[in-house]
């Protein structure tokens, strides 16, 4: 048997055979894969492999596949499975599932890519698990991480739903549209049905729907993808229309998954529900996914309608896509899908409705509004309007009145009268404290403080009255809001303040009822006095022998004072408690409209318990005619639907109140019919044979198991809704902490590169630091033999100067005596004149030829000189160039830290300028040196 662990991220199908995989044609071909799941399912043998399947939630998750030694067989991204099919449900492969899985090839030196498709084959032991498989690719296709590009494309769709019904029987199906108005189907429980769902594109360029990859559907609205059951698909294809895509599906609302949309619901009350389908677009890389929610009323299952369906339940959407920029390979070239926004999900964005409490549960049904005119409807408690008019003369007595009452601390006198026409509902509030004596209750308020946090073994309960309670008024009506947030904390208290009686239904709408003219406090206080001071918390008691008493004084004054009338309802079986329960237990707020209710709380609370058998015996008497002409049925109808909507009106209203006041009823009876029924029940007790006694407790055995089981029911719808919300809850916080992990993912991968970045940096700074080490080392060696070269060039400059200068001395002492000797002889003279002649014409000829040569000769030795002088300077610039080099070396190393790279660079390349050109200037003056 497969094992199947949920966990935040995965899902975890553990024994489940994997038959192989093999190459498709076509990935989104489903016959193809069915066929090849067809021959890997009968070929299966030994050579087959329990594998643990782990799927993720997300579509950039990666499914993996696990041994049973643990050893990681494969695993491939989600983002590649590019379809799903379960096999057949007739056929063998029921239990099998298959995905096709997309993924390239890179071959040839240009590293080209090839597209290959795939497709891996599962067997598991039940069809469910494979449905579970099956569902949760798709669930983790609806979580998508997208972008918001700036460019997009925006195309519009309609949705169609419609539901079918079989009419007929199993052999041979009669498929008939269910009516539906206003967006409500009316359906038939334990009918099978088919759900159609049409596609129609209105805007934009053409996209090709090829598959529905599924159709799913769940009770509520507001759901997660978790919530959502797969139907089996029966039909998906194009219409005759190329923009229309007909999906069409079979549901068997018997599944206990379906459990409350197969439930008959109550008169007032619609039920959610959601359709959701998967499609693929040829030209988008992902489904895409449509959600619709529509409301149902289930009916008994031999239910007949005569009306055929008028209107349409449609929905449009919105969706968005962009163009796959980052690719250039031609089999990329798909759109990418950005949102997709339905009409309904964008008016509810604009609506900005706040969330309920973390303990109030989401309204799984609905109720009608009060447009829907259905006499068969019976009036929502909370309904009807309440005038605010009042003369000023009658206001003003009334203040008056209020005054002297809160100084005097006792009830006036005229108080009776005045209540008769009833209270001002401005003054209501106060005035009905006064009545309870509520007023300045310090203790009990601070006991509701002291209880307000304490646990409540009713709570479950509670809230589950809270949204049946006043849901056709304003301040009740919004599940979550402050009013049904303040009803559920005075039911809450009372119940702990009381504990024998803890909490009952009916309840509830008498504290609604305080509620709406006075603080959660002040209500509080009034609603503990008038259980305690009034005796109501009496009926209420184990065993409701209070209550059975007031039926049976009632029953009695029926007999005295209408007779005809009880003698029609003992004939017909319409018993007391089947109308009068709930006029004694919520003090006729339950049922009856708003004016009314809060003319009966006056009289109640001036003049106490009676006024219950006043009013009971006033709309009885009102009601004779009717329910003289009515069975069984038609006056339960009438005590539920036409008798309350007989006082809509103000004018009804008073003059029903005018009746029972007016009422001429001997009070003196009620002592005696109680002791009547107490006599009665001593002689049952004394005369009980043991037989009947214990028949009637099995009886009574059997009617509490009864309702213990409709309470089970009602537990389990309860359950159901409070299922949606806290998992609707889950999903939000699910949403939260993936966007947090998201962040943390972006935050994590942006430190890392950064931290790589300042390695690499810290690197090249080393690198750079230890170059110009070694840059400075060379320059200070390069400086220290630059200046000893300096001062040996300026040494053997000086000791040049004063050789040349001593031997240009001695060469004109010579010249001289040259000169003075060859004067004298005069064979040598004429030839050295000749010479001179011959060889410089435009000397002068007295000019002595041997001073000539000798002054040629010493302009030979003064170039040579500056030649050696232009040598010595160039060296000596060189010098100081490697100098200033090693200053700029030096600034360097001080400036590497706050300079970026460019500097860097840019300060490596003038240094390298400067070496070259320095290099340069050597060479040519080394070129000219002779």
């Amino acid at each position: 048997m497969d094992e199947i662990g949920d966990f935040t991220e995965t899902t975890q199908f553990k024994n489940v055979q994997y038959l192989g995989c093999s190459q498709l044609v076509n990935n989104d071909n489903d016959n193809e894969m069915k066929a090849l799941m067809k021959v890997l399912d009968e070929q299966k043998g030994a050579q087959t492999v329990s594998v643990t399947l782990i799927v993720p939630h997300n579509i950039s998750g990666t499914v993996k596949l696990i041994d049973q030694q643990g050893k990681l067989l494969s695993s491939f991204s989600l983002v590649n499975i590019r379809f799903c099919i379960r096999g057949e449900s007739t056929t063998s492969q029921n239990n099998c599932f298959g995905i096709s899985f997309t993924h390239k090839i890179l071959t040839g030196e240009n590293l080209a890519s090839d597209i290959l498709h795939q497709c891996h084959v599962f067997r598991t032991s039940k069809a469910e698990t494979a449905a579970k498989a099956l569902y949760c690719f798709s669930y983790a296709f609806s979580n998508k991480n997208t972008s918001t590009p700036p460019s997009r494309m925006e195309f519009q769709f309609e949705s169609v739903l419609e539901i079918k019904e079989n009419d007929g029987t199993v052999e041979k199906p009669n498929w008939k549209l269910c009516p539906q108005h206003d967006g409500v189907f009316k359906v038939r429980r334990d009918r099978e049905k088919k759900i159609i769902v049409q596609l129609k594109q209105v805007k934009g360029f053409l996209l090709n729907i090829k598959k529905c990859f599924g159709m799913l559907l769940a009770a509520g609205r507001n759901l997660r993808h978790s919530d959502l059951q797969l139907l089996e698909m029966e039909r998906n294809e194009t219409s005759s229309d190329s923009a229309v895509f007909i999906i069409e599906a079979h549901w068997d609302p018997r599944v206990h998954m379906f459990e409350v949309l197969n439930t008959e619901t109550p008169r007032e009350t619609r039920v959610f529900m959601t359709v959701a389908v998967d499609v693929i677009v040829t030209e988008i890389s992902e489904p895409i996914r449509f959600s619709m929610e529509a409301m149902s009323r289930v009916f008994h299952e031999h239910e007949r309608f005569y009306k055929t369906p008028q209107t349409v339940v449609s929905e449009e959407f919105t969706l968005i896509l962009e163009k796959n920029t980052d690719h250039a390979e031609k089999n990329d070239q798909k759109l990418i899908f950005i949102s997709l926004e339905s009409d309904s999900d964008r008016k509810r964005s604009k609506q900005n409705l706040g969330k309920s409490p973390s303990r109030m549960p989401t309204q799984l049904l609905h109720p009608t509004g009060e447009d829907e005119s259905d006499c068969d409807e019976p009036l929502l408690s909370g309904s009807g309007k309440v005038s605010q008019e009042c003369k000023e003369e009658h206001l003003e007595l009334w203040n008056q009145l209020i005054e002297n009452w809160d100084q005097q601390k006792n009830r006036p006198e005229k108080i009776s009268e005045l209540v008769l026409d009833g209270i001002p509902d401005k003054l209501r509030g106060h005035v009905w404290q006064l009545l309870a004596d509520a007023i300045n209750q310090p203790e009990l308020v601070e006991k509701y403080h002291a209880l307000l946090n304490e646990p409540c073994p009713s709570e479950q309960v509670i809230m589950r009255d809270i949204h049946r309670t006043f849901p056709a008024h304003e301040y009740f009506k919004e599940s979550g809001g402050k009013g049904q947030e303040s009803l559920y904390k005075i039911s809450k208290v009372y119940s702990l303040y009381d504990e024998e009686v803890s909490y009952c239904q009916g309840l509830s709408f008498l504290a609604a009822s305080l509620l709406l003219h006075m603080p959660e406090e002040q209500a509080f206080c009034t609603l503990v006095k008038i259980m305690f001071k009034y005796g109501l918390r009496d009926l209420f008691k184990l065993g409701f022998d209070n209550l059975h008493l007031r039926f049976f004084q009632l029953t009695a004054l029926l007999k005295d004072y209408i007779p005809e009338l009880s003698h029609h309802l003992d004939h017909i079986g319409i018993e007391t408690h089947m109308y009068a329960s709930q006029w004694f237990l919520t003090l006729f707020t339950a049922k009856f409209p708003l004016q009314m209710v809060f003319f009966i709380l006056d009289l109640f609370l001036s003049q106490g318990m009676n006024t219950i058998f006043h009013i009971s015996l006033a709309l009885l008497h009102d009601a004779k005619t009717d329910l003289l002409q009515l069975d069984f049925e038609g006056t339960l109808k009438y005590f539920r639907v036409s008798l309350p909507r007989k006082y809509r009106t103000e004018a009804a209203t008073k003059c029903l109140i005018q009746k029972a006041v007016k009422f001429r009823l001997n009070h003196n009876k009620l002592e005696v019919y109680e002791k009547d029924y107490k006599r009665m029940k001593e002689q049952e007790r004394e005369n009980e044979d043991p037989v009947l006694r214990m028949e009637k407790e099995i009886g009574r055995h059997l009617a509490n198991t009864l309702r213990l089981e409709r309470e089970n029911d009602d537990l389990a719808h309860e359950l159901v809704t409070s299922k949606i919300e806290l998992r609707k809850k889950l999903d939000i916080a699910e949403d939260q902490l993936e966007t947090s992990s998201n962040t943390i993912e972006r935050l994590t991968r942006q430190n890392q590169d950064i931290l790589e970045e300042n390695r690499n940096l810290l690197r090249e700074y080393e690198q750079i630091k230890e170059m110009y080490r070694r840059d400075v080392l060379r320059l200070e060696e390069n400086g220290s033999r630059a200046e000893k070269l300096l001062a040996e060039y300026k040494k053997l400059f000086s000791e040049k100067s004063k050789r040349a200068e001593s031997e240009r001395e001695n060469f004109e002492v010579q010249k001289k005596a040259i000169i003075a000797r060859i004067s004298e002889c005069d064979k040598c003279w004429p030839s050295v004149c000749e010479w001179e002649k011959n060889r410089s014409p435009i000397h002068n000829a007295s000019t002595p030829t041997g001073l000539d040569l000798l002054t040629k000769l010493e302009e030979r030795e003064d170039h040579i000189k500056s030649l050696e002088i232009d040598l010595a300077q160039t060296k000596l610039s060189l010098v100081e160039a490697e100098c200033r080099n090693q200053d700029l070396t030096h600034q360097l190393m001080a400036q590497n830290e706050s300079d970026g790279k460019k500097w860097f660079k840019k300060t490596i390349t003038q240094l390298k300028e400067v070496g070259s050109s320095l290099k340069h200037h050597e060479r040519s003056n080394s070129s000219m040196t002779p």
